[in-house]
């Protein structure tokens, strides 16, 4: 057998494992492009989690980071959302559950913007955000439930917020989220 189809058939076998190994090495929702514009509740219940979850240190200085951790989950009990934010910064964590009422935000009210906030002069490593997405109440009023509780020993809070945040990888997740939320909102407003 000549060696040049020696090779190629060396080369196609590697070719065929390198695929296998990298279909099982990228996440599921990679693997099949998620369509928000379907049934935006049943995607964001999919997708949004493992898009709000990052791992990253930040600090004042290279020499000073710290890991943080937030991950977010999402449910919904009609046309009120249910965010869970558990984030561990240092030694510090935390889990902030918001009741968000869907139908007394705008179409709005859900937007998109690449970075997120860093202390000025500091520094960041790692799988960071690259997207934020805010989800704030017209006209600033507080209608968003937030119950904090921290894991360092002191009671927990409930306080009213107008504003949520959202730490995001990737400018395609972000878009997809604020799609779906959007789309989520319209519905409980034609309700």
């Amino acid at each position: 057998m000549p060696v040049c189809l020696v090779r190629m058939r060396e080369l196609a076998r590697l070719a065929a494992a390198f695929g296998v190994v990298l279909t099982l090495a990228m996440p599921a929702w990679a693997q099949s492009p998620p369509d928000p514009g379907g049934e935006p509740v049943k995607w964001l219940l999919d997708n949004l989690g493992g898009a709000a979850c990052v791992v990253y240190e930040a600090g004042p200085s290279p020499f000073r980071l710290a890991r943080v951790t937030e991950n977010t989950e999402v449910q919904f009990d009609g046309c009120r959302m249910v965010l869970q934010q558990a984030t561990a910064e240092g030694e510090r964590s935390e889990i902030r559950t918001f009741r968000i009422p869907l139908a007394a935000l705008a179409t709005t009210s859900v937007t998109s913007r690449p970075g997120f906030f860093l202390p000025e002069g500091w520094t960041s490593r790692g799988d960071v955000p690259t997207h934020t997405i805010t989800i704030a109440v017209p006209d600033g009023r507080p209608l968003i439930d937030e119950h904090v509780e921290p894991f360092d020993g002191t009671a927990s809070r409930d306080n009213r917020t107008n504003v949520v945040t959202l730490l995001v990888r990737h400018e395609e997740n972000a878009r997809q989220i604020v799609q779906a939320l959007t789309r989520v909102i319209d519905r409980c407003r034609e309700r």
